[in-house]
């Protein structure tokens, strides 16, 4: 919606060179509530409260450059905002100015989630850019540190767009360039950190929390305790995923009591859901109704995707507090919507929960069908293999009516782990 119209909507509003806590105040007073009296009419929250949130982001961004740098930076902005594919003087084939770099950078990182290709396409912008900033104005080991931060960028942007031998060697062209910087602990945190996600992806998750070890102290030590939280967070997934959810759950708590909330709400959320998730599966179902009573109202603001995994954590906590109706009525309707929505691993792995309810009241029929329509979909997706002996050992337990609870409870924790481990599917693009 906001593609092409993003800093022109707002200008009018925070004026044509804001200065970044005027944004700030602005925004936090918006996503509040708060009118800002007659001259601006209060516009739809939840229709703005991505602009805004992208709005403070670039605000940030800016908060240091000198004033006419600036400026180049929403000029740059704006341009890139309508599709601009060159920038003019201060493009590819002009003069490398420091606004126009961090108007790259800061375009790139907002489309991660829309468009990877274009977040590519714009940090390698950046290094271009930086690779011609004057070593006679900003001095050699400054000019390495924005080379770093630029190839940090676009080696995460390569990641994110699945290039992963591109995304390797970028990151060894960061490191070098930091090797050669000022020393900034901030830029070396930061390259650890986006290497982490590295390895991630790659699933491997010792290599990823090796990354993120010093990391959170690193950036409490320079005074930015939320970018510690994120970092935390972070950690906590890939300790969950390497099989630890008791220490995940303790660096989950540590990252969401750091973290601005206002600052990325989207993150807090996911951080909520996976506390929610980390309880129910450590079977500490009190302290995980509680926790979803206390936190209800910010899981449900986020997307439809997530409200469905929320109604699906709901169904999990009922069936572990032994509510069988109750988890059969919640697994139902979110089996319903990942089909909508074409999910097709977390449909059958929906199918397999609901199975489980229904088991639980005796309906050793209908939970026979869930396991075969389950497996219909498994086999048709490239899953991996370990994954493929769960389906295979349930199809069969299916068809020859020798499906117990037990077997399938079992069967569905490996899934769930080898899917942790090795990631799901290719293909989730195709209704069931």
């Amino acid at each position: 919606m906001f593609e092409h119209c993003d800093l022109e909507d707002l200008a009018a509003m925070f004026g044509e060179n804001p200065a970044p806590e005027d944004v700030r105040r602005t925004v936090l007073r918006l996503l509040r509530g708060q009118p800002l009296g007659p001259v601006h009419p209060l516009p739809d929250r939840f229709a703005y409260e991505p602009l805004f949130h992208r709005f403070e982001e670039y605000a940030r961004r800016a908060d240091n450059l000198p004033l006419q740098e600036r400026t180049r930076f929403y000029r740059t902005l704006r341009l890139l905002g309508r599709g601009a594919r060159e920038l003019a003087g201060d493009g590819r084939k002009g003069a490398a100015r420091l606004g126009v770099y961090e108007a790259l950078l800061a375009r790139s990182w907002v489309l991660r989630f829309e468009n990877p290709q274009e977040m590519c396409r714009l940090a390698q912008a950046a290094v271009d850019v930086a690779g011609r900033l004057s070593l006679k104005t900003h001095g050699a080991q400054r000019v390495a540190d924005l080379r770093a931060r630029a190839w940090g960028d676009f080696a995460n942007a390569l990641r994110v767009a699945d290039r992963l031998n591109e995304a390797k060697l970028a990151f060894g062209q960061a490191v070098a360039f930091s090797v050669r910087g000022t020393g900034d602990p901030l830029l070396k945190a930061r390259i650890l950190e986006l290497e982490a996600s590295y390895f991630g992806t790659l699933r491997q998750f010792a290599s990823a929390q090796n990354r993120l070890d010093l990391v959170p102290e690193m950036y409490r030590q320079a005074g930015k305790p939320h970018l510690a939280g994120r970092t935390l967070l972070a950690r906590a997934v890939y300790v969950a995923y390497s099989g630890d959810p008791e220490a995940a759950l303790r660096f989950n708590r540590e990252g969401l009591a750091l973290v601005d909330r206002e600052r990325e709400p989207d993150l807090v959320g996911t951080a909520l859901h996976n506390q929610l998730s980390l309880l129910i599966d450590l079977g500490r179902f009190p302290e995980a109704q509680r926790f979803l009573f206390d936190s209800r109202a910010r899981l449900q603001s986020c997307g439809r995707i997530s409200r469905l995994k929320l109604r699906g954590l709901e169904g999990q906590l009922s069936y572990g507090q032994e509510n069988w109706k109750s988890a059969e009525i919640a697994f139902r309707e979110v089996k319903e919507g990942f089909k909508k929505e074409k999910l097709r691993f977390a449909y059958a792995l929906m199918c397999l929960y609901l199975a489980m309810a229904l088991l639980r009241q005796g309906k050793a029929d209908e939970a026979e069908k869930e396991v075969l329509a389950a497996s219909k979909v498994f086999f048709s997706l490239r899953i991996h293999r370990e994954i493929f002996g769960s389906v295979l050992l349930l199809k069969e337990a299916a068809e020859m009516r020798r499906l117990t609870v037990l077997i399938l409870e079992a069967e569905v924790r490996n899934i769930r782990q080898a899917e942790m481990k090795y990631g799901a599917v290719q293909t989730e693009n195709q209704a069931p």
